[in-house]
């Protein structure tokens, strides 16, 4: 058995069934088990560890999906850089251009903080 390098987790609603046959591909292009990725009602769920994960990659692919109503979020734990990458998956963090390119906005810091880094934004305490 290999080590786990990165654990990912997160959620976004409202996702459409069509994000999620995207996001399967996806897996299947990277070797990776489609579970990863659960559609409950209109609700993803997203949980993986490995040894690695494309997540920019479904970032990009869940940017085409938010919509003013989304929240949710999608964190990357890498434990050989000792980082943790959140995207914020709420509309409201988004630039329009930004999202036509498939960028989210995320933030990464040490996981000796991570904590503090998770809950901001822009200076400001986020608490949802």
């Amino acid at each position: 058995m290999r080590d786990v390098i990165v654990k990912v987790f997160g959620s976004l609603e409202p996702v459409p069934a069509a994000c999620l046959e995207e996001l399967q591909a996806l897996c299947r292009a990277w070797y990776l088990d489609e579970g990863v990725f659960a559609l409950e009602a209109d609700c993803l769920h997203i949980y993986h560890e490995g040894e690695y994960f494309p997540h920019e990659e479904t970032a990009a692919l869940l940017a085409k999906y938010l919509v003013p109503q989304s929240t949710g979020k999608l964190d990357v734990i890498d434990y050989e850089a000792w980082t943790l990458r959140r995207y914020f998956m709420q509309a409201e963090y988004q630039r329009p251009e930004d999202l036509a390119k498939g960028i989210v906005y995320s933030r990464c810091s040490s996981l000796d903080h991570a904590l503090e880094a998770s809950m901001q934004k822009n200076s400001s305490v986020v608490m949802k």
